[in-house]
């Protein structure tokens, strides 16, 4: 009973053991962030800036998921929930958050492995930002309202930054397997997990959005969700540190495929 307590959830609020696992992958986060900057004061590598910045959106949104509180009318009264859970990534400004995380990944990436063909990444880096600050601008409910923008625009400029964003990821790896092995592999795995992420948020979401009631199997998908979602990060975090290409250094630590 007490095991069946810990993991319950509703459609707003996180159990005790699923904010462990969203503590866990912010922790994670916070210190890759840490360690990518310094690095890249240190050796001035272009990926690690990227890279590093991407883990400090995942660290700020993964803290909004688990700190968020969400305010329900129910009839005259006021209703508030700790822990929004998953909704809290759909709103405007985690949107963009993830938007530019997943985007200056593959920026990173092609930086690194794509080095002769540097102005085509800086195209990439214009373009993840214009898209993710559109993606934001769409989102916002004010701006829906005022300019009375289709419903499939934001899907269809998440997918534009989205899934070139992870092709991109999960592709780009491969090309370096001859100098860094195996571990290559796992920057690609990232680009998968983290593509299943947004999978799960949106099928997460077909309940509410579309009045179709998944029940049962909604609760499967929010039991997955935030174990892939730490999975992802520690993907992430492997794939950076370890590939001999781009890895950063840490004293007293090596590591080899």
């Amino acid at each position: 009973m007490v095991l069946l307590d810990v993991w319950e959830f509703s459609h707003y609020e996180w159990g005790e053991a699923i904010d462990i696992v969203l503590w866990i992958s912010a922790i994670i986060s916070a210190v890759f962030a840490l360690l990518l900057l310094a690095s890249y004061l240190n050796s001035r590598k272009t990926e690690h800036l990227y890279w590093g910045i991407s883990f400090a959106l995942l660290w700020i949104n993964t803290h909004l998921g688990i700190n968020s509180v969400l305010i329900e009318r129910v009839g005259p009264s006021q209703v508030v929930t700790r822990g929004a859970g998953f909704w809290t990534f759909l709103e405007p400004v985690p949107a963009v958050f993830f938007a530019l995380t997943v985007g200056l990944f593959a920026v990173g990436l092609w930086k690194n492995v794509k080095p002769e063909k540097d102005k085509i990444g800086n195209y990439l880096l214009y373009y993840v930002i214009v898209m993710a600050l559109a993606i934001g601008f769409f989102k916002n409910e004010n701006m829906i309202t005022l300019l009375d923008t289709p419903a499939m625009l934001v899907p269809i400029l998440v997918m534009a930054l989205h899934v070139p964003s992870a092709i991109l990821i999960i592709w780009l790896p491969l090309q370096t397997r001859e100098e860094n092995g195996n571990s290559a592999l796992m920057m690609s795995i990232a680009g998968v997990l983290m593509s299943l992420v947004g999978v799960l948020l949106a099928v997460a979401t077909l309940d509410i959005l579309t009045g179709v009631y998944l029940t049962g199997f909604i609760y499967v998908v929010l039991s997955v969700f935030p174990f892939v979602y730490l999975l992802a990060v520690m993907s992430f975090a492997w794939g950076t540190f370890v590939p001999k290409r781009w890895a950063f250094d840490i004293a007293g630590i090596e590591l080899e495929d």
